[in-house]
């Protein structure tokens, strides 16, 4: 194969064709090839040995061919036009049984990996798509894609559907392209690639070449438009010296009598100006940090030689032209080595420069550097200062749009009162939330809170626990201020107690800066957008003081099935609190039920005069809700994109997101709510709400779900928040004849087979089998990026990346899911495997051997060791209510061989009674080691429990053998 560079060529039309007798179309498909198509897989050829290779030469065009399967009737050709560089890639022919070929394709400025496919009819799914992922995995240093031919499977069908999310491919064939069956064609012939931007006018044509096929056709272009320069605002640290910033500081405080917060952050910032200057710079917007200086002269270099050479065409100038494009290619390598190499694996997960270049191969969330564009009345909109506005009003108006009712239960709404706070007493006196928390708080021996100064070393302990790398550029930058904590401490000490005296919250704290971040769907419309919020480091100093003396009082008040942002609590647990009491229900052949509710905008609609009184209901005394009150009134936000600020607006209701306090304060406002729970039980997290409840009779299921249900859309209304009634859904568990509907409000809503609670999906059967294979492909999808970066990182980096991106993609809620099915198990493993294989380049050892070389264990004996800590947790009583209500403890008065510490609860089904964590946990904590469980030390134990590979006899563990059935490892020995 001709190996010559590409000139002059700006798109390639790449095609695909399944013809069955190609010998005898030969001549027709030379007429197609030339000057029509420059490459071309032709998938399905049924040839033999006695037809030489050379009788399929076509002029001017390469020809990698597949022998192997010519014998069983079938094989792939690809040829591929003689002035695009190409190699026959030959590691992966040896598949006897793939009929697949591999071609390196290399254009101007990049190189992709060309994979022509033919998947026969008779070959299971399942086992094709894992062989193309071995093969992917090896040409890993490949970040372009490209896999045609005929697939003999349609894109929703899941098998492929699988395929293309773990490896982040598309498909840009959409029209039906086999016409077997006349009245149902179906599109099998597919162009996937991992950049369908790349590709237009994709189409199919009538070639008269095959029986059933249309040809698949695309135009692949090879320019791309440069994308503006990006300006970038920076501090420059050149000249700067700890030690002079410090005495500079000191020296400028000394003569600042003021108590105001402002005049301190203006001192430190101006003082911090004249050490470390802000400044801007032009970068490209295709910027990578491992194009150093040298680098970036090489290709001026190159440039200027590329123009001599075409201005003077002469011999010499194209000699030095290559010789420094080779230079430049040999050193881009190098130095992006170098730059991945050189990063301390150890400190990985603090390492910025590291995440923020490696982080968007893996996740969809980090941070987006393409401009926003937005479209409103059918107008493009791509002025950065216009979008800030449209973002600004649109979230200044989120709240203003759901048409929340003004409350009907209130009464003094004069202004008579001198003190704000006690207007809005008086004015919430009957409100039945209020007189909700005050029956229940009656029923205690309740103090009054008031905040009580702080001192020097709290300020101190709480500066040293920022993270130097987060902080606001526009504010005080977290890392200068924890290096000059001792000449601020006594000024930051005076501010917070003086505002606390004065009962007034320092109004500069109050100002966020929100930045619009991509959520789901269209990127064009505003409202799939989020609002996160940045707030000063001083702001979330102060908050977390408050917060500590807050919490110390309210935390024996909130509900103890309220899970979120309380430390200790967890999604797991609550979703635990609802899976559990379930499988009890249904292993007494009974039934289970929940309602899902899901409120619009929670953290947003939460009225300031409500919070207040209620805290006031709580025992919080005036000067504190003072306090408060100035806390949340009068805060304004502006939007940011790029480097552009839109005005400033006002928040009238809602707690401050990305706040330290917003979290604390949302749970005491929604805490009532779980006071009015009369016949369901709640699995709750933050605004997420669910009432379910078990019982042995369907209707009276039905109807003790319907009365809290009700009850809680009362409590919605009175409490100015906003029910999306078409995100509620309804999910029963159990043995029923037909589906069953409960009615909400007006509202008739209908079961769902499966829903996803908390990040989890939860299916009528409680299996969790389709959730556990959406979790593989997730990690697929990550393990695809972590081979395309794996040339470039050493051993200890490609481990990090797998802990945390491949293996963490199970370390959610696994006690939820542990209880899945064998073919679950096995897909588990079967990632887990892969991403060992690609992390230690070691393709022949077995699964058992790459954990050994790992000094690690399966996912499924992880989740055991993740339930022995839980309970040990239990058993010293270090866990949350929840999770001592799961389990009972045997009461014995004698010594037994084999004492366990819980008792074994009785079961009547496999499914809901054996694979329970109630059943499982007396036969998994006999297994654990006495040593361990006699440990006092909870850190400890979970440090040692890491080492043990639990001798386990559940249904995953056990191994089977062909005419005997299953067994344990140890009886097949």
């Amino acid at each position: 194969m001709k190996n010559v560079r590409l000139k002059n060529v700006k798109n390639i039309i790449i095609g695909t064709l399944n013809i069955n007798s190609l010998p005898s179309k030969f001549d027709q498909l030379k007429f197609l090839v030339i000057g029509n198509i420059d490459i071309l897989i032709i998938t399905e050829t049924k040839l033999d040995e006695s037809f030489p290779v050379s009788q399929f030469y076509i002029e001017g065009y390469a020809m990698p061919y597949r022998l192997d399967r010519c014998r069983q009737g079938g094989g792939v050709l690809i040829y591929v036009r003689d002035d695009i560089s190409s190699r026959n890639l030959m590691k992966h022919t040896s598949y006897h049984d793939m009929e697949t070929l591999f071609i390196e394709l290399n254009f101007k400025k990049s190189k992709w990996l060309l994979v022509g496919c033919y998947h026969p009819p008779s070959q299971n799914d399942q086992y094709f798509f894992n062989k193309i992922d071995l093969a992917l995995d090896t040409y890993n240093n490949y970040n372009k894609l490209l896999l045609i031919g005929d697939f003999n499977i349609q894109e929703f069908e899941k098998p492929l559907e699988d395929f293309l999310y773990q490896h982040d491919l598309n498909n840009i064939v959409k029209e039906a392209t086999c016409f077997k069956s006349s009245s149902n064609p179906s599109c099998i012939d597919l162009i996937l690639t991992t950049s369908s931007s790349s590709f237009k006018h994709t189409t199919t044509l009538c070639s008269g070449l095959s029986d059933f096929h249309k040809l698949v056709i695309s135009v692949f272009k090879t320019t791309k438009v440069n994308s503006k320069p990006k300006e970038l605002y920076y501090r420059d640290f050149k000249n700067y010296n700890t030690l002079c910033f410090n005495d500079h500081l000191t020296r400028s405080y000394a003569n600042d009598t003021s108590l105001s917060y402002g005049s301190f952050e203006r001192n430190f910032m101006n003082v911090l100006e004249q050490h470390a200057p802000m400044k801007k710079k032009l970068v490209r917007a295709n910027h990578a940090p491992y194009v150093t200086k040298t680098l970036r002269k090489a290709i001026m270099k190159r440039s200027n030689l590329e123009t001599v050479y075409r201005k003077k065409k002469t011999e010499k100038a194209l000699i030095n032209y290559k010789k420094q494009k080779n230079f430049c290619s040999r050193l881009y390598k190098k130095e992006k080595k170098r730059y991945f190499r050189n990063l301390n694996p150890k400190k990985l997960l603090d390492n910025k420069l590291f995440w923020k270049n490696v982080k968007p191969f893996f996740s969809d969330k980090s941070s987006n550097n393409e401009r926003i564009t937005l479209t409103d009345d059918k107008n493009v909109i791509i002025d950065d200062e216009k979008i800030c506005d449209e973002f600004n009003c649109f979230f200044e108006k989120v709240v203003e749009s759901l048409n929340i009712d003004e409350n009907r239960l209130l009464i003094n709404e004069n202004n008579d009162f001198d003190d704000p706070v006690n207007h809005i007493i008086k004015k919430f006196e009957i409100h039945p939330s209020i007189l909700l928390i005050k029956e229940k708080m009656d029923r205690e021996q309740i103090n009054v809170f008031s905040f009580s100064k702080v001192r020097f070393s709290d300020i101190e302990k709480e500066i040293k626990k920022f993270d130097s790398n987060k902080g606001n550029s526009y504010n005080i930058p977290t890392k200068i201020l924890k290096e000059c904590s001792s000449s601020t401490i006594s000024m930051l000490h005076n501010i917070f107690n003086y505002a606390l005296s004065t009962r007034n919250y320092p109004s500069e704290l109050k100002l966020a800066n929100v930045t619009p971040v991509f959520k789901k769907n269209d990127r064009l419309d505003k409202k799939n957008y989020r609002p996160i919020s940045v707030l000063p480091i001083v702001s979330k100093l102060f908050e977390r003081l408050m917060e500590i003396q807050i919490n110390s009082y309210i935390g024996d008040f909130l509900y103890p099935y309220l899970c979120g942002y309380r430390k200790g609590f967890s999604t797991q647990q609550a979703l635990l609190s609802l899976i559990e009491k379930w499988k009890v229900s249904l292993d007494n052949n009974g039934f289970g039920g929940a309602i899902l509710m899901d409120l619009s905008k929670a953290f947003d609609t939460i009225n300031h005069e409500l919070l207040i009184a209620k805290l006031s209901a709580y025992g919080f005394d005036k000067s504190s809700l003072q306090f408060l009150l100035s806390y949340l009134k009068n805060r304004f936000q502006r939007t940011k994109v790029c480097n552009t600020f839109s005005s400033w607006s006002e928040l009238l209701c809602g707690v401050p997101q990305g706040s330290v306090l917003g979290p604390l304060l949302f749970n005491i406002y929604l805490n009532d709510l779980f006071f009015l729970t009369e016949t369901t039980n709640v699995c709750n997290f933050a605004d997420d709400t669910t009432f379910f409840v078990c019982d042995l009779d369907l209707n009276s299921l039905l109807v003790n779900l319907e009365h809290d249900a009700s009850l809680a859309m009362e409590w919605f209304e009175y409490n100015y928040m906003k029910l999306n009634n078409d995100k509620c859904h309804l999910i029963v568990s159990g043995h029923k004849f037909e589906n069953v509907w409960a009615k909400i409000g007006n509202c008739k809503i209908w079961e769902s087979k499966e829903q996803t609670l908390l990040g989890v999906g939860i299916d009528r059967k409680l299996k969790f089998d389709d959730y556990v294979f959406n979790l593989c492909n997730k990690a697929g999808h990550k393990l695809s990026a972590l081979a395309r970066v794996s040339y470039y990182l050493t051993l200890e980096q490609r481990r990090a990346l797998m802990k945390s991106f491949i293996e963490s993609q199970f370390s959610y809620c696994p006690l939820t899911w542990m209880f899945h099915g064998r073919k679950a198990n096995n897909r588990i493993n079967h990632i887990h495997e892969r991403a060992l294989r690609i992390v230690y380049k070691d393709e022949n050892s077995t699964f058992n051997e790459l954990l050994e070389k790992d000094k690690s264990c399966s996912v499924h004996h992880k989740n055991l060791q993740k339930f022995a800590i839980e309970l040990y947790k239990v058993k010293n009583n270090f866990s949350t209510q929840i999770m001592n209500e799961l389990f009972e403890f045997r009461e014995v008065n004698y010594n037994l061989r084999n004492q366990t510490d819980f008792k074994k609860k009785q079961a009547n089904t496999v499914s809901n009674g054996i694979c329970s964590l109630r059943f499982f946990a007396a036969e998994l904590w006999n297994m654990i080691p006495s040593d361990l469980k006699s440990l006092t030390s909870l850190e400890l134990f979970k440090r040692k429990i890491k080492s043990w590979i639990p001798n386990c006899h559940c249904k995953l563990c056990l191994v089977y053998l062909r005419d005997i059935g299953y067994c344990t490892v140890e009886e097949t020995m």
